[in-house]
């Protein structure tokens, strides 16, 4: 579900809609025991523009710069954009925010259409295949104000069908990605100002006020870091 919906363009009817709008630590393990040189892409911004998914207020105040770590995941495919996204834009690094689609196909066109100012940072398909738009290190536009400070992976599919087994296994390697060059958290998060892995409609109006990824796929959030603990080194 986007913040707004893009005019009808030649691509399939199945081709989605996002719902984005506009070594591992040694904290990993004890996060798993609790449970509870930069890489730049060509970019453009448009300028002056708030642009879409880019929220009305900060958000919470950043605590630190993000940590140095890997710009694009090497298991992903990466299709970098050049629009839609703010180079060098994050203030701080929270962990993952989970997205679902409402479509099918990757969104690498659609997000590289500059009227439809959103994207994200990662797309998962239904078998597993992960896609990679945004470089860790920049902003990708899909969450209003939690823009600066997490990153995204949009999910194929719809909110009213979970997450295929193969999904769940590669959001899962994000997450153990992320954890080993950012320092994200093995929990969940509730809210904006908490750490580790999130979903969309945590932020409420500030991030666009959106259900996604709606019930079925944020109860999933428990098989996805449970997956995490069983890819982490013994």
């Amino acid at each position: 579900m986007s913040h707004r919906k893009p005019k009808p363009r030649l691509m399939s009817r199945r081709t989605a809609l996002a719902c984005t709008g506009g070594g591992l630590a040694a904290t990993v393990l004890a996060g798993a025991a609790a449970f509870s040189g930069t890489d730049r892409r060509p970019a453009r911004e448009e300028g002056g523009l708030r642009q879409q998914g880019e929220g009305r207020a900060a958000g919470p105040p950043a605590e630190k710069a993000p940590v140095p770590g890997q710009a694009w995941m090497p298991d992903a495919t990466g299709k970098p954009l050049t629009v839609n996204f703010t180079p060098g834009g994050l203030t701080e690094m929270r962990g993952l925010v989970l997205h679902v689609q409402e479509g099918e196909n990757s969104l690498h066109e659609h997000f590289s259409d500059p009227a439809v100012k959103s994207s994200s940072h990662f797309w998962v398909s239904q078998s597993g295949e992960i896609e990679q738009y945004v470089s860790a290190h920049d902003r990708a536009w899909a969450q209003g104000a939690g823009n600066p400070l997490w990153l995204s992976v949009e999910t194929s599919g719809f909110a009213r069908r979970p997450l295929t087994a193969d999904q769940v296994e590669a959001v899962a390697r994000i997450y153990v990605w992320g954890m080993a060059q950012h320092g994200w958290r093995l929990e969940r998060a509730s809210t904006p100002l908490g750490r580790g892995f999130g979903i969309h409609s945590m932020g409420g109006r500030d991030w666009g006020g959106h259900a996604c990824p709606g019930p079925l796929r944020a109860a999933q959030t428990v098989e996805v870091l449970s997956s995490v603990v069983r890819m982490l080194p013994r």
